[in-house]
């Protein structure tokens, strides 16, 4: 047999004698199909070469040198590279993830808007604790019972009932995480943090696909720093926003935030926490917890925060965010455990 073949960016194909075979018990005569994964591209240096490998008589295959796909993650994307056969009737942004809870108080089956969360994996959703967390309840790790919880990628508004666009998806989730030592408002909010396993995948595509997480810590966000944070929310002219918001938002560390005050709220600047703001003439106010932070570097995304706390005394938004280089470790056991770990690592 030839050499297994394996990767953690391409997916390969395998056919002998016109039957699909594992690529792992490959015979003489079995070709070999390869392909960058959804959530990977060619790199701008490589030309689409053929993609068929033959597996020899000698157990060796006719070539060796295999595509190198790079993440496809933190792309916000421009008319520029939409695919022709993709209608955009409304923007939205590809990590941006809403959360939804049954409301049992409706005749019908009403979902509700609780959060919003982020994309990390085709099957993992990163969000705050907060959100599911009830007072008295011990169990980091909840089953969605009755199927009380779902989410939604690929949303303008927070209706869940409307499909704005054909990569519009909503996916049941399977268990939800809460980070192990988050004991909420006791606790001042610290350690903000739960993961979400979907029930199934959503389907990756230049309009639904992951954050970039910086997993070895190799950026560094200076105080000023302009960021941008997105999710569902309510703003100064309308009591709850039903469509998308995005605010840019100015980076302060911790312990110039704790600084800055002395009313108690800096004791909900915990060591996991960070501070941002945005001017007040972006009208808006207030935005749904676990929505995200990011920060751009090079060309990509980075998930830099989680909304945890805001702050409603304020004329703008003022939040407390959770650190996500804090959570580095916890959040990859996840995406170690329950996908192909490193097609979504950018190092």
């Amino acid at each position: 047999m030839c050499p297994p073949m394996e990767s953690d960016s391409l997916d390969f194909e395998c056919i002998f004698e016109d039957k699909y075979i594992s690529c792992l018990k490959a015979v003489p005569g079995t070709i070999l199909n390869q392909t960058c994964k959804a959530t990977h591209r060619l790199s701008n240096e490589q030309e689409q070469r053929s993609t068929r490998l033959i597996c020899l008589e000698d157990a060796t295959w006719s070539d060796d040198d295999l595509y190198t796909c790079i993440p496809f993650c933190g792309q916000l994307y421009t008319p520029s590279n939409k695919s022709s056969d993709e209608k955009i009737e409304y923007e939205t942004v590809p990590w941006s993830v809403g959360l939804y809870r049954q409301n049992n108080s409706h005749h019908d089956e009403y979902f509700e808007l609780i959060c919003g969360g982020t994309l990390i994996a085709p099957n993992l959703v990163v969000t705050a604790a907060q959100c599911y967390w009830e007072e008295g309840n011990t169990d980091k790790i909840l089953t969605n019972k009755n199927n009380t919880y779902k989410v939604a990628v690929g949303k303008y508004t927070s209706d869940i009932s409307i499909k704005e666009n054909n990569f519009t998806q909503i996916i049941d989730v399977g268990l939800i995480y809460l980070k192990e030592s988050y004991n909420g408002s006791s606790w001042y909010y610290a350690d903000d943090l739960a993961i979400i396993v979907l029930y199934t995948q959503v389907t990756i595509s230049d309009f639904v696909l992951p954050i970039c997480i910086d997993w070895s810590k190799q950026y560094t966000v200076p105080n000023g720093s302009n960021g941008k944070v997105v999710g569902w929310g309510k703003t100064k002219m309308i009591e709850t926003s039903s469509i998308l918001l995005k605010a840019n938002v100015s980076y302060i560390d911790k312990n110039t935030c704790r600084d800055m005050y002395t009313n108690g709220f800096q004791s909900l600047v915990t060591v996991d926490k960070f501070c941002a703001v945005s001017p007040s003439e972006q009208n808006i106010n207030e935005i749904f917890i676990g929505s995200s932070l990011t920060y751009e570097h090079g060309t990509l995304q980075f998930l830099t925060g989680i909304v945890s706390v805001m702050n409603p005394s304020t004329n703008d938004l003022f939040a407390v965010f959770t650190d996500v280089s804090h959570h580095i470790q916890w959040i990859h056991r996840f995406v170690k455990d329950f996908t192909n770990v490193s097609e979504y690592i950018v190092l």
